[in-house]
């Protein structure tokens, strides 16, 4: 026995060095097992798996033959918990299922109250990956009280873990943040364990995700899940982490970087045959690919992206590729009837998913409710919840009938005066709009009318001084003094010319009146070297105030970021639809917090065009963390536009 001990132990320490040895460990410890001896099994396996899952799938094997061999019940147990993990990053959801509610079985016959629970949590876990959140929950609800009372930090963090992942899953994030802070918390006495550095993955995806996002609290998380990970040599945390860091730096627009870190990814990922990890990093690539302008090698990438996605029938990534291959037909080849053939596969894909969830949930309720004798006595139940109402209904009837009556007269008084006072609140918003949309018609009349007195009125009379300013030194007899005031008046009239022309056009573009929206921003656009300007869509002529709206909207927030943000990068996006027109106006600076009160009256003003024209506005902003800026107004039937 001590022999045996001595070759697990030492094994353990070259195992990464002379990986035959497992063959002889394996068949020492089938000629003498015991208690001892399998435990010793499962802490190498333990150890191989950060390495080689292959090999520690045989130890777990192994070990798990042993304890049927000998009857060791909790060795069974823990046989599911270690093999289940590797299958689980297999996506070999049902063969784990299955071991798990084995083990579960056989915990609940021995009366384990600590492998119970941890069977429970394992259970879950699978019910996790497999979507089906509702029921992984119960399974998890059921085994926190243990936890909770048993005192074990790791075991306690570890269950604290997932319930932050369960969030994230289901759309929860911020719900999901108190419990890995809390499991953070935990754990503070283990810097290098590798339960602290899932914590710490888990919830920089959750810091991510929340709004605003706490970009700083996401690094700080994978920074130091980084470092536990090379410490411990876990290859399968690090590439991860490494995924999430490229991720972080897409977000910042620093594609260099995060291309680097998608490509270190992708070798460790491939290394370990983690597909999903793999088609993770290879999407990150295309993107980064994408946006530094090398459009083959991201069509390249996005497309081994997208035949892995199809084979793993892993449809939310299938559709991110056709996101992807959608900007490429855009960008690349201009092509917009492609790309839209390409967003409608992305929108038909998400019905898709749509569907996958609405068969999880009922796949949900045939797990919790049964089948075949769970619905027979579901049906007895409804027999005899009929014969009781019927009864009810014959002997109560009169009684029901004037109860009704007044229940009735109640409601139709409540709603005819809620009717009411709905009518007058609309009434009142008309005349709100109707007002705000007078003030802005005069304005637009007011700058038109201010621009062409400004342009025909004040620059003719310029010009003219400037016509006669020349003739009067072409045909005079001058000294050079004399000569000299005269062209320093010819240069003032020119910079007065100029400056008339500019604030003309400020006032009203001449560009957008002849020639439409698109070329007029376009024309704004190019006049600042920051700004980043894309037109997506149809290009028909609008209504000639919607047009002027849109055009001072992005004006304003334009100003606004080059006065206020320090950017250094403004993209410029217009989206135009036979129904609607969107724009979006993002930048890098140092953004501001949007429930703080700002002074100025920029914001007010775009709201106040936006409310009066029925559209919505959206703004996302944090401080350090930029600004975007999303406004979306309908175009109605008969805003076909002119030409002027």
């Amino acid at each position: 026995m001590k022999n045996m001990t001595f070759i697990l132990l030492l094994s353990v320490a070259c195992m990464h060095l002379y990986g035959q040895n497992i063959d002889s460990i394996l068949q020492a410890a089938r000629a003498n097992p015991d208690t001892a001896v399998i435990n010793r099994l499962y802490e190498l396996g333990y150890k191989v798996e950060l390495q080689d899952h292959e090999a520690a799938k045989r130890i777990y094997r192994t070990a798990g033959e042993l304890s049927e061999k000998i009857d060791y019940p909790v060795g069974r147990i823990r046989f599911a918990s270690n093999y289940t993990y590797l299958l689980n990053l297999e996506g070999k959801l049902d063969s784990s299922l299955v071991i798990n509610l084995q083990a579960l079985e056989l915990a609940r016959e021995i009366g384990d109250e600590e492998q119970i629970n941890k069977v429970l949590v394992n259970t879950g876990n699978v019910y996790h990956y497999k979507r089906l959140y509702n029921t992984a929950l119960e399974y998890y609800i059921e085994a926190l009280p243990y936890f909770e009372k048993a005192g074990n930090p790791k075991n306690l963090a570890a269950l604290y873990d997932v319930m932050q992942t369960f969030c994230r899953h289901t759309e929860q994030p911020d719900q999901g943040i108190p419990y890995g802070e809390k499991a953070l918390e935990l754990m503070k006495d283990y810097p290098d364990d590798i339960i602290r550095g899932h914590i710490l993955l888990n919830l920089s995806v959750l810091y991510a995700n929340i709004f605003p996002r706490k970009w700083e609290k996401h690094l700080e998380c994978l920074t130091e899940a980084l470092r536990i990970a090379e410490a411990t040599g876990y290859i399968d945390m690090k590439a991860s982490v490494l995924n999430n860091l490229g991720d972080h730096y897409l977000q910042k627009f620093d594609y260099e970087t995060a291309e680097k870190y998608a490509w270190e990814s992708l070798a460790l990922h491939d290394s370990i045959g983690d597909i999903t990890g793999y088609l993770i990093s290879l999407r990150a690539i295309a993107y980064c690919e994408l946006y530094k302008g090398d459009y083959e090698k991201a069509r390249a990438c996005v497309a081994e992206a997208l035949t892995i996605a199809r084979e793993q029938q892993w449809i939310e990534e299938e559709r991110k590729c056709y996101q992807v291959l959608a900007e490429l037909a855009l960008l690349d080849e201009r092509d917009f009837v492609k790309s839209q053939k390409m967003l409608f596969k992305v929108d038909s894909l998400g019905d898709v998913i749509l569907g996958d969830n609405i068969l999880r949930n009922n796949e949900e309720l045939r797990i919790k409710y049964g089948t075949g004798q769970k619905e027979a006595q579901i049906e007895l139940l409804n027999q005899r919840h009929k014969s009781i109402l019927l009864i009810s209904i014959i002997g109560g009837a009169a009684m029901v009938s004037g109860i009704l009556a007044l229940l009735f007269l109640f409601l139709w008084s409540r709603q005819k005066r809620r009717k009411t006072e709905l009518q007058l609140k609309q009434l009142e918003q008309e005349k709100q709009l109707v007002a705000t949309r007078s003030v802005l018609e005069g304005e637009m009349q007011e700058r038109s009318r201010l621009a062409r007195d400004l342009h025909d009125g004040l620059g003719g009379i310029l010009s003219a001084a400037k016509i006669n300013m020349s003739e009067l030194k072409n045909g005079a007899l001058l000294e050079f003094p004399g000569v000299e005031g005269i062209n320093r008046i010819m240069g003032l009239l020119d910079e007065s010319l100029r400056e008339l022309r500019r604030v003309a056009h400020h006032l009203m573009p001449e560009s957008l009146g002849r020639y439409g929206l698109k070329v007029a921003l376009s024309d704004f656009c190019r006049t600042v070297e920051k700004i980043e300007f894309a037109w997506f869509g149809e290009e028909d002529r609008l209504d000639s105030q919607l047009e002027i709206v849109v055009y001072r909207i992005v004006h304003e927030l334009v100003g606004n970021a080059l006065k206020y943000s320090d950017a250094t990068h403004i993209l410029v996006h217009i989206v135009q639809d036979r129904d609607r027109i969107s724009l979006t106006v993002e930048d890098n600076g140092r953004g501001f917090d949007t429930s703080a009160a700002t002074a100025g009256t920029g914001l007010q003003n775009i709201r106040t065009r936006v409310a009066a024209l029925g559209g919505n506005i959206d703004i996302f902003s944090a401080e350090k963390e930029g600004t975007e800026v999303h406004v979306e107004l309908k175009i109605k039937g008969n805003d076909t536009g002119t030409d002027s």
